[in-house]
């Protein structure tokens, strides 16, 4: 007789692994084995943090304690961050605040604060793939609302109101977007907080983490907070050093709420992480803390490499994309490809077709749009290396150009 495991639990059944991370580690896989694969697939920042940054992180190491640490985190970092919202022109108190582990994680403690079985969350779409997921997982419900190329991937007014029903517990807010790098004008953002104001029982989601790598001339992308003050009792912002300061893999989040809000986290805090690790939170103040000045060269940079990704696109025959104003990804449209057949035969019928054929014939890693809420298109990471960017690009170009 054959032994079986226990069945797993069935809150799973509805969920996907992150195809961002599938897409990666497949590409990951192919250069371990010695093919020169380009990967355009995972959101890294493409630079390292500021050298205060590692000495303020190799200092923890010499001061080290062996103790438990607060949950909230450790005072300079919490003060770092309040003075970083600052600002930002926000103002906050050491209650209103506190670290998580890395930005999804304290989303996904946020859900589980937040939730009850079939609460609804609105997530315009294009959306970064983890959001619907979370929620599936604490037994939500995901209200998406569909924002296409022709509308530059950006929800409405009129979408946003009709989203909002009597089931509806949240609204999650990305501003600039990943997927898309599009940046909601000031104006746009304004209008929205509008909407917001007439539905107080909804709570306010801000993912802020891309809010400094704007291209529009601005200091940080347009907040709902900005023109609807009124909002802040139930928004919650997140951010992370992850994008800004080139440290995703440092796992630092943080979070800016109501008190009740940061209360709830930390009771989650202190049943399941405990406290960040002091190395992590020491290099996260001296991130928020420091020298700012570095973000403007890392800007004009990805802008550079903005533009060597939308003059490659252009010259592609099929393939559209609106001009991103943020973030570090394109999100180029290919659906005019489908139907269409690869030099090695592989027939191109969807999003994932597409990503499949070009990773397996001009070996570039990119990411399947269905897994951002659009199976019409692609996205692409392109704050990588400038010499690797243009090497996936030219190789993309000839796939493109190979199909018949």
């Amino acid at each position: 007789m054959t032994a079986t495991a226990p069945r797993l639990a069935s809150r799973l059944d509805a969920v996907q692994p992150s195809p961002i991370i599938v897409v990666a580690g497949m590409a990951r896989e192919m250069k371990a084995k010695g093919e020169d694969v380009v990967s355009l697939s995972i959101g890294v920042p493409g630079f390292l943090p500021p050298a205060h940054v590692y000495e303020a992180a190799h200092a923890a190491v010499d001061k080290d304690t062996g103790d438990y640490l607060a949950g909230r985190g450790s005072d300079a970092l919490v003060q770092a961050f309040i003075a970083s919202m600052k600002a930002r022109g926000f103002d906050y108190t050491a209650g209103e605040v506190t670290a998580q582990n890395g930005g999804k994680g304290l989303l996904f403690n946020l859900f589980l604060a937040l939730l009850d079985a079939g609460d609804e969350v609105v997530i315009p779409a294009p959306y970064w793939a983890s959001y619907p997921e979370m929620v599936k997982i604490v037994g939500g419900t995901p209200a998406i609302v569909q924002a296409t190329a022709e509308q530059d991937y950006k929800m409405t007014p009129a979408q946003l109101e009709a989203a909002l029903g009597p089931n509806t517990k949240a609204i999650l807010f990305n501003n600039p977007s990943n997927p898309t790098g599009m940046l909601y004008s000031a104006d746009e953002v304004k209008a929205l907080a509008g909407v917001l104001v007439k539905h107080p029982d909804v709570w306010v989601i801000s993912d802020d983490i891309y809010d400094m790598l704007v291209f529009d001339g601005s200091k940080r992308a347009a907040h709902l907070l900005d023109f609807a003050p009124e909002l802040k009792s139930r928004t919650i912002i997140i951010q992370s050093v992850s994008k800004t300061y080139g440290m995703p893999g440092w796992r630092v989040g943080m979070v800016a709420a109501p008190k009740q809000v940061v209360d709830a986290l930390l009771k989650l805090t202190s049943q399941s992480h405990t406290n960040l690790p002091a190395v992590t939170m020491a290099a996260a103040a001296a991130a928020f803390g420091g020298d700012q000045n570095f973000l403007a060269e890392q800007k004009a940079r990805l802008m550079a490499q903005r533009d060597t990704a939308l003059a490659a696109l252009a010259n592609m025959d099929g393939v559209t994309c609106p001009v991103p104003q943020g973030a570090f990804y394109v999100f180029p449209q290919v659906r005019a490809l489908f139907g269409k057949t690869s030099a090695g035969g592989r027939l191109i019928d969807s999003d994932v077709a597409f990503c499949e054929a070009l990773l397996a014939e001009a070996r570039v890693a990119v990411v399947p749009g269905g897994a951002f809420g659009d199976d019409g298109a692609i996205r692409i990471s392109y704050a990588g290396k400038a010499d690797e960017l243009a090497k996936g690009l030219a190789r993309m170009g000839e796939f493109v150009a190979s199909l018949r």
